[in-house]
């Protein structure tokens, strides 16, 4: 949202923030944007007492087990989680009678939010926005694009939260775990969060406030971090506008130290970075010990690791000299150096975007959430070499990793492939800044953007929508013109069969 945010501003526009924080320790945390006209920190205060810490989350504690995919029980699980986190975030917001006071008093024209749930566009419905645009920092998901009625062919859009190793060229095992992930989606996932959230919505603002699935379909437009030609096949709404790669191209001044070694290493370098949601604390020793040893196997190369460790552990892995530990680097200009060969990464989508926006191929190595479909896609594109971080726990560690790296640097075709999407990105007729702000400004003109609305299932109908009407009128014409064509074959048959038999009798007359 800092990206969007910036983009909007430097475009002429007075930007208020309104950053909801999920960590009481964020709050020191620099700021995302620093450009607004405004900027607001909204901490629930279940965080402030500490009932919750987002780290605390399953997945974020024990990220490099290895277990954080598998069916629709992860789906269970994590969404249940997530949605009485947002319902709680969702509650205090809305009863927040000061806040709502202050920002009502602004009347803004536009407000966006992360469409994870619909509550923020009860929000804005409450302070009197009229253009109400969401975003995602994650590829469109079936249980938004349901929002929006977007079908989804299981037969070749594979699920977001549980992706199949094929992509969208899943094998019929694939396929039917992806139909059976689909519809449990489709059954119990689509409408949980609204589950959740309408009470409470209806408790601060009343039961004639409008029922939030209302409030979602009237959505002007939703943003993903997406880009056409870094995505799979899948049915899309013109109310999605695919902003993904939208960064700033101009690379800022590395670190002397970093720059040092990346300018004078031999071959090139390698980032590693597991984003800033793990805790690389929880990597063990061991695992640690298996990259490094095979970094080493690389000397030609230089490998830059965002990676904190224990004084115990700087003071083991100091002989690993090709291999620099870095509290904090400017990853985005260290993708934009021309000696970069490849990204070691988790797979995050603004990380993935980033190596393909800058044409630097992948060692994926996904850990929770989004980044396996986002892995996949990777390697679908012909940019990645995927490895499961399960198997990096065990014996042969070292070997898979160093056979990844060896395919990535080695094999020309992920360089290429890296530097083909690249000039896409380079050379698209519209950029993500230039979509963002010509679309947000033509919502701000026509807030009522339904008629680009797909419909749903709920307006037409489950026979109408699915045409199962249509089938079975045409499955019952079918079998009655089969039915008379066996009468009528079952007549002639007898027709014939006594005609025959008078002509014998003749005969023998």
């Amino acid at each position: 949202m800092g990206s969007l945010a910036d983009t909007l501003v430097e475009a002429g526009h007075d930007v208020h923030f309104l950053r909801v924080l999920m960590n009481k320790r964020a709050e020191a945390l620099p700021r995302e944007v620093f450009n607004v006209t405004n900027f607001h920190n909204f901490v629930p205060n279940f965080v402030k007492q500490g009932q919750f810490d987002v780290n605390k989350i399953d997945e974020f504690k024990k990220p490099f087990d290895g277990k954080s995919f598998s069916t629709f029980l992860f789906q269970t699980k994590m969404m249940a989680q997530f949605n009485q986190i947002f319902r709680e975030t969702c509650r205090e917001l809305v009863n927040d009678v000061d806040l709502i006071r202050r920002l009502e008093s602004e009347h803004f024209d536009v407000a966006f939010s992360e469409l994870y749930d619909v509550c923020p566009m009860a929000f804005f419905h409450r302070i009197g926005v009229k253009t109400k645009l969401g975003a995602l920092a994650v590829p469109l998901f079936q249980m938004i694009a349901r929002h929006f009625g977007i079908p989804t062919f299981s037969s070749y859009v594979t699920n977001m939260l549980v992706p199949m190793k094929g992509g969208h060229q899943m094998n019929f095992g694939e396929r039917f775990v992806n139909l059976v992930n689909d519809f449990y989606d489709w059954a119990h996932l689509s409408d949980l969060s609204m589950v959740y959230e309408s009470p409470v919505i209806s408790e601060a603002f009343g039961q004639n406030f409008p029922p939030l699935k209302q409030i979602g379909r009237n959505v002007s437009l939703l943003f993903t971090n997406s880009n056409q030609f870094f995505e799979m096949p899948r049915p899309i709404s013109n109310k999605i506008i695919n902003i993904g790669g939208l960064v700033e191209m101009k690379a800022k001044e590395l670190e002397p130290g970093i720059k040092a070694v990346v300018d004078n290493s031999r071959a090139g370098a390698v980032l590693i970075s597991f984003g800033t949601m793990v805790d690389i604390k929880t990597m063990k020793s061991e695992m640690k010990l298996a990259f490094f040893e095979a970094f080493a196997r690389f000397p030609d190369y230089e490998f830059i690791w965002k990676i904190e460790l224990s004084e115990e552990e700087a003071k083991m892995f100091a002989k690993y000299k090709n291999v620099h530990p870095v509290k904090w680097m400017d990853q985005k200009s260290l993708l934009m150096h021309p000696k970069m060969r490849a990204f070691v990464s988790h797979c995050g989508l603004n990380s993935v975007s980033e190596a393909a926006r800058f044409g630097v191929p992948i060692l994926a190595i996904p850990l929770f959430a989004d980044q396996l479909y986002n892995a996949i896609l990777a390697r679908v594109k012909g940019i990645a070499v995927q490895l499961d971080v399960g198997q990096l726990n065990g014996e042969g560690a070292e070997q898979l990793i160093i056979g990844g790296l060896d395919k990535v640097l080695n094999d020309p075709s992920y360089s290429q492939n890296a530097k083909l999407l690249k000039r896409k990105f380079d050379l698209s007729p519209f950029g993500a800044k230039e979509k963002l702000i010509r679309w947000m400004e033509f919502a701000a003109e026509f807030p009522n953007l339904n008629e680009l609305n797909l419909p749903w299932e709920e307006e037409l109908g489950i026979l109408a929508y699915y045409s199962i009407d249509v089938i079975l009128f045409t499955a019952a014409v079918f079998a009655i013109f089969a039915w008379i064509l066996f009468k009528l074959a079952k007549f002639l048959a007898k027709f014939l069969f006594s005609l025959g038999k008078g002509r014998e009798k003749m005969k023998k007359c």
